[in-house]
Parts: structure tokens; sequence; C-alpha cells
């Protein structure tokens, strides 16, 4: 019974909510990140507990042993507050990458620069390809800072990703997202319900197992 209780706790904590007004796609042309060079792109965050950002990288995706340094700073691009590497989605396609960090509690409404930095290490790639999105806002076009190409009007396929306060939260917006595709009959309280009595039966059974 323990040990269900804790991969259920687990699970809750596990959960993360990528922005749902924001749908990725793979536009044209991408942006080209060479060796050593760095990509910047603006993005205000819409929620609290910003703790990941989903991009879109066209084929063939970095190796292994490639690093792709990822850092999210303020609004000047200069003030660090993550740093980590972007790493190949887990749940995904091959061309989703997420930059996983340490959530930032205070985050909605306040304006956050992402900064790539391309340090292959014996790859024989040249460079990497980010999808991008139009963008009609100057102030958020993607910039290389070692480039000559205009990129204005272009903005990466990225997705903020967040979290709520506690785990129970994390679980009844699962339910409420969950809810969009499912009948009426596993809606609201009858999901509930459900979820309630299969708890109680799988702690049954295991006490079951258990005594025989």
């Amino acid at each position: 019974m323990h040990i269900t209780m804790l991969i259920f706790f687990r699970f809750s904590t596990l959960l993360e909510f990528p922005d749902s007004s924001i749908v990725l796609e793979k536009g044209d042309p991408a942006v080209k990140l060479k060796a050593t060079e760095t990509l910047s792109q603006k993005f205000i965050a819409s929620r609290d507990n910003l703790v990941k950002v989903e991009f879109l990288l066209r084929t063939p995706r970095p190796k292994p042993e490639d690093v792709v340094k990822m850092e999210i700073a303020d609004e000047s691009c200069t003030k660090i507050i993550r740093s980590g590497r972007l790493n190949s989605s887990f749940l995904a396609s091959d061309n989703l990458h997420e930059f996983a960090f340490s959530k930032i509690p205070n985050s909605n409404g306040k304006t956050f620069c992402i900064l790539a930095t391309f340090e292959p290490q014996k790859s024989s790639a040249k460079a990497l390809q980010f999808f991008t999105q139009e963008n009609k806002q100057p102030a958020f076009s993607a910039q290389n800072s070692s480039s000559e190409d205009d990129l204005s009007g272009q903005a990466l396929s990225m997705r903020p990703v967040y979290v709520n306060d506690h785990w129970w939260q994390n679980l009844s917006e699962l339910s409420q997202r969950m809810s969009q595709y499912k009948p009426w009959f596993l809606k609201h309280f009858f999901l509930d319900a459900i979820i309630i009595l299969f708890v109680i039966l799988s702690f049954g059974l295991i006490t079951i197992l258990i005594a025989l």
C-alpha cells in the first residue's frame, strides 16, 4: 500500500502543463545556429511556476555528445536566472526538444530571454536548425548575436511549460484538460468517483495479496 501511494504521489509531482494557447508549428525558413553562435528569443510567461521551454528542431537533431547550452535570463538578456542543456523530449517526437530547469515561482506576466549556444563536440553537424513561426512583434523576434542574417518577423517555434504549487492542483488541472476530450460520464464528480473507487479497489487488492 505504501509503495502504491508513493508511486501515485511521484506521478502527481511529475505532471507539467505546456501553454495550451500555443501550437508548435514547423514553419519555414528555419533559423540556423552554427557552432559557438548564440541565438536569443524573448517571450512573456502567462502564469507562475515556469519550469520548462519546448522547441521544435529540424532533423537531423543534435547528437548525444553535442552540447546545446541553454540559459534563461531577464528581459535584458544579461542576468542569467537558470541554465542547463537542450535535450530531446522523452515522450514526444524526435523534433521536440526541451530545456528543463527548477521552477521560477513568480513568472506570470514577466518577460524572459532564452539563450541557446551550440557547442558541438565530435559531431559533423555544421549547424542546428530551429523551426520558426511568424512573428509580428519586432521586440520578440529571434536574434543571432554572431550572424548577419535578418531574423525580423521570425520567432522560434517554442512553448513554455508550467507546474502548479501543489500536487493536488496538478491532478485537478490534468482532469480539467482531459475533460475536453471525455464523454459526460467521465467528467466532474463522475470522474472523481471513478478515481476514488479505483484507488480503494487497488489498495484492497494489494492488502488481499499481502494477506495471502
